[in-house]
């Protein structure tokens, strides 16, 4: 009895030991495909924002009266010019 004991014992041990390097072995792929469904959910997040700034945008443009447009495009430009030209401030 005590050899078949330890026959199990040992087939038992190489059992696990053969779980635990395939758990091994997984362990990188999985870990890329949770980076990876990590990487396309902030990607969602980042279109939902991107639309939306869009969507402001375009209406901003729509509600501008023609008369106006020419002092917002004037008001655009010096605020254009003066953020290239300002120089960085130094301590």
């Amino acid at each position: 009895m005590a050899e078949d004991s330890s026959e199990i014992v040992r087939e038992m041990a190489e059992s696990v030991a053969g779980t635990n390097l395939k758990t091994l072995g997984d362990g990188p792929a999985f870990f890329q495909n949770l980076s990876y469904a990590q990487a396309v959910e902030s990607a969602k997040g980042w279109t939902s924002i991107n639309q939306a700034i869009v969507a402001k945008a375009a209406e901003s443009i729509m509600a501008t009266d023609p008369r106006e447009a020419g002092a917002d495009v004037a008001g655009l430009m010096q605020l254009m010019k003066g953020g290239a030209l300002t120089p960085p401030q130094s301590s």
